[in-house]
């Protein structure tokens, strides 16, 4: 059996230092102990030396060897001169400096997953098999009513949010190793802040490998806030339905009509006439329509800033003028105050044209025969504000904060006898926000009302 460098500098050094001791021992006996039992204990102890090194040598040839699989190259080692412990502290030193690497890289990639999981627009929430919460982010913890994601973490999920739905779609994930998706409306208190109050939750087991076998050690959850997603859907669907019967009304007027004179007995001039025209007015109010859905879509869909300067008492006169014969044909007189001064703003010109036309039309179409409509221009405050003051039958107070809505109207058969398209006053709504600026009314039953129009002044 080949042994060892190891083991035989144990087993020499052992042996010398047993003979040196024994030869002492003799020597103070004087004489009284034979030279034979001297080297037969000698002997005696050479062999258990021998026996304690091989065991030694072998047990750090194993200790060389577990080291070596923790993942050193094998000639680390060999390359080393000495004995196995040599060659043993050379792969300890290694593996501790690889073991430091790796440990200072699982702790980036952990402050990578932490930054990415808080800069996430949606909720994540993990737990543990023990259905504590293992990881909560600043989005779900903002949502939940939690001033600290770190204050919910060990606690039980149950004590996380009134949500049944959140923990019970973790545990059912957890459970039945399956994704497992939620709807579910956020449950407030009284006095509570509002915010977001839909959500859909899609939750998934937390997986690790363990010796050929997959083990479930939790489930994690991401949750999105659908509320504006559900509002939009809403506002289409009205959309879809308000201009299906808009678009339907004069359809089937100038398809009845038309069916009349096409099928019926030879009728008369003056009724042909009259059918002809009331076609006329609905192909009018069709084309209108049309018309301001196009305008609506343009002012939405512009992404480019505007970037001309306009004197908005330039725009006020043209559209003056151009209702001018309208207003005089109902009998009413529009009264225009304007500054000496330009009142200027960086805009659009066709988009603020047709806001302030819209505004000052209402105003002629909704006044009683003799009265006035008065528009004020002005430059307050930095902004270029637009006042239309009519007199006519005003808004009740619960219509005023709909009243800039699509296809709203307070009196229908009325809007629809004068012709209105009821996106009118939308679209005065979306100027002014394209622009940066807003618009209000202030109207009461029976007292009139004034739209006040205001854009962010020009530097």
């Amino acid at each position: 059996m080949i042994r060892s460098a190891l083991f035989w500098r144990l087993f020499l050094g052992g042996f010398a230092l047993l003979a040196s001791g024994l030869l002492l021992g003799a020597t103070v006996a004087s004489g009284r102990v034979s030279g034979v039992l001297v080297w037969t204990v000698a002997l005696l102890a050479g062999a258990g030396v021998a026996l304690a090194a091989g065991r030694l040598a072998k047990r750090a040839r194993s200790l060389l060897a577990r080291a070596a699989a923790l993942g050193s190259p094998p000639q680390a080692g060999d390359a080393v001169g000495g004995d196995e412990f040599a060659r043993l502290e050379v792969l300890l030193e290694e593996n501790e400096a690889r073991f430091v690497e790796q440990v200072e890289q699982l702790k980036a990639e952990r402050n990578r997953l932490t930054a990415v999981l808080g800069g996430m627009v949606e909720g994540v929430v993990a737990i543990d098999r023990d259905r504590q919460v293992l990881h909560l982010n600043a989005v779900a913890a903002n949502w939940f009513g939690r001033p600290a994601p770190e204050l919910a973490l060990g606690r039980p999920i149950y004590e996380l949010s009134r949500q049944p739905e959140i923990s019970g779609a973790l545990i059912e994930a957890m459970e039945k190793r399956t994704q497992v998706s939620r709807t579910f409306a956020l449950v407030r208190l009284a006095g509570e802040d509002g915010g977001p109050d839909r959500f859909e939750l899609n939750a998934s087991p937390l997986v690790s490998s363990r010796r050929d076998d997959e083990v479930v050690e939790g489930a994690v959850a991401v949750i999105h806030d659908i509320t504006e997603l559900e509002r939009l859907e809403s506002v289409r669907r009205d959309f879809v339905s308000n201009v299906s019967h808009e678009l339907k009304t004069p359809l089937t007027a100038i398809h009845g009509y038309v069916e009349t004179l096409l099928e019926a007995d030879p009728i008369d001039g003056p009724t042909r006439g009259r059918f002809l025209r009331k076609i006329r007015r609905q192909s009018n109010r069709l084309g209108a329509l049309v018309s301001d859905l196009l305008t609506l879509s343009r002012i939405e869909c512009s992404t480019e800033p505007p970037e001309k300067v306009l004197d908005l008492r330039s725009a006020v006169g043209e559209v003056l003028n151009l209702l001018g014969p309208a207003s005089e044909e109902r009998g009413l007189e529009l009264v225009a105050e304007f500054p000496d001064e330009a009142v200027e703003v960086v805009g659009e010109e066709e988009a603020i044209r047709q806001a302030l036309s819209n505004l000052v039309d209402n105003a002629v179409k909704y006044s009683s025969a003799g009265g006035s409509v008065l528009v004020r221009l002005r430059a307050r405050n930095g902004r270029a504000v637009l006042e239309v003051e009519d007199e006519g039958p005003g808004i009740a107070s619960e219509h005023l904060d709909r009243i800039f809505e699509r296809f709203y109207r307070v009196d229908r058969a009325r809007s629809r006898e004068l012709g209105g398209t009821g996106l009118g006053l939308a679209i005065v709504k979306n100027v002014a926000r394209r622009h940066g600026g807003g618009v209000e009314v202030e109207s009461e039953r029976g007292q009139g009302s004034t739209f006040r129009l205001w854009l962010p002044a020009a530097e």
